[in-house]
Formats: structure tokens, sequence, C-alpha cells
């Protein structure tokens, strides 16, 4: 049994176990979140309907990544904390890495190799820890971490495990959500309240996140704010569900959510955390090389 309150957390969250794990469930009615698990990326914030801004995140990661290589055929790239393998499939199909994916969470690599599998795509999944990952030194050239390191506390020893598992000159690209560096003490209590709620544990900076590279020996190319164009558009979602909570159609709408096995309670509360939160709140793309 696993002792970490924290990673079971995760693990169920993401296994579809427990109260919070609806919110998940709910996005499935909407987004890709059975293959995508990032927050997305729209220049105009296209709909979904128009093209998955999931894929849209990955693309961009993956540009970046090619864009430190001569090439991308055949290298071998590991993605950490891969979902349920859509980012891995999309970086070997669009850009032809060998892609590994390895994740924390058992249900998400099933979900990953299946994926997989129905889009006839070469990949590998490995359930794993990204503080100990299980690889030799220099087996891969480049690696990914699409908002994933967010749920991970340990993140210098994140970085400090993929720098041994990267060649020399390997680049790391990776997209996370994170707290503005100069928020206050009262803003603080939303950004915790809002990891809290959605089993996170504290969200770190991008001044942290570069400490921590540093210390893994990695040099920081370039950071890019992507906000604007992924949850910088959010807090007016959320303000419409909030508006529908307080508007004669709560009843239809809290029936909607049983009706689909969802807890309208806990729905509301990730939800209201998330928008007292997203004013504070980053989207970031970093490049690194060792």
């Amino acid at each position: 049994m696993d002792k970490n309150p924290l990673r079971k957390r995760i693990t169920d969250q993401f296994s579809y176990r427990g109260d919070r794990a609806g919110i998940w469930r709910a996005f499935d009615l909407l987004l890709d979140t059975d293959e995508f698990l990032n927050l997305g990326y729209s220049e105009w914030y296209q709909p979904h309907v128009v093209g998955s801004s999931q894929r849209r995140l990955v693309g961009e990661v993956g540009s970046r990544v090619a864009s430190y290589l001569p090439a991308t055929d055949g290298i071998r790239l590991l993605d950490v904390g891969c979902g349920r393998g859509g980012p891995a499939i999309h970086l070997a199909d669009r850009f032809g890495f060998s892609v590994t994916g390895l994740d924390l969470v058992p249900y998400n690599i099933e979900r990953a190799t299946e994926n997989a599998r129905e889009e006839h795509v070469e990949a590998g999944f490995v359930v794993g820890d990204a503080t100990q990952l299980p690889f030799t030194e220099a087996s891969f050239t480049a690696c990914t971490a699409i908002d994933a390191l967010v749920y991970l506390p340990d993140r210098k020893s994140v970085f400090a495990a993929i720098a041994d598992v990267l060649e020399p000159e390997g680049v790391l690209v990776l997209s996370d959500l994170v707290m503005q560096s100069d928020v206050g003490e009262k803003e603080q209590v939303f950004v915790d309240s809002f990891a809290d709620a959605w089993d996170m544990p504290s969200l770190g900076t991008v001044e942290g996140y570069k400490s921590a590279l540093d210390n893994a020996s990695f040099e920081v190319k370039t950071v890019e704010d992507i906000t604007r164009h992924s949850v910088g558009r959010f807090r007016k979602w959320t303000t419409l569900y909030l508006q529908l909570l307080r508007s004669p159609i709560r009843p239809l709408l809290e029936r909607l959510l049983r009706a689909y096995d969802l807890d309208p309670s806990a729905i509301t509360k990730q939800v209201r955390n998330a928008h007292h939160a997203l004013p504070f709140l980053q989207h970031v793309i970093l490049v690194a090389k060792r």
C-alpha cells in the first residue's frame, strides 16, 4: 500500500476514484482528456470544436524541442508524466520521435498503451516515479514534461533524474502551471486552496523552476509565458459556471451533472477554488539544455 497521501490522492484522481476525480469525468464530456491531460494552447482561443487545444499545446512543445535538434526522426525522447499517451503519440506521429512515456498512475499507462495501439503509433509506456527514473544514463536525447510537474512536490529530484538519463547537450522542454512570483499572503491562501482541491502540492514559481534546473546542471534557454493563450481565458468559464449556480437554472445544471454520475458539490468546490486562484497563476513553457 502506498503510504504517501498525496501520491495516493493523485493516483485516485487520475484513476477516476474518489470525490475529486469527478472533475476529469466532467472534462471528458468536452475535451480529449481520455488522451490529453494538459491545459491546452489556443493562440486565438479557438473552441475545441475546431481543433483540440490540448493537442496544440503538445505541438508547441514539440516544435521547441525540434528547434534545438538537427533532426527529430528516430530521436529518443522521454515524456515525463505522459498521462494517457496523447502527447507521446502526437510527438511520435508528427515529429518522428522515438518516444517513451512514463507516468505514476497505472490507469494512465493502460490507457496510453491502448491509445497508441488504436492509433497505430509506436510508443512505449512505463509506470514509474519521475524522481527515480528506471532508465540508464544518457538513454535519451530529449525530454518533455507537459503540465505534469505541477503534481510533483520534489521537482529538484525530478530534474536531477532527468539530467542523469539525458545525453550531454540533451534538451528538456516543459510546460507547467506556476504561481506568480509576487503574490502576497492573501493571494497565497487562494492558490494553496486551489492546489489542495485539485490534489496538487504547493505550486512552484518560474524562479523556483529555474533554480532547480540550475542545481541539476541545466542551462535555461527560454521562458515563455503562454497564460493568455490558456488559463488566462479560463476565468470566463468559471465565472459562467458560478453565475449559473446563482440563477434559476441551478437545479437543471445539478440534475445534468448527476445524470452523468457527477457530484455537483464536489465539482463546484473545485471550480470555485480555481476561480479564486486563476488571477495569480501563470502557464509557461521552459526550454533547458544540459
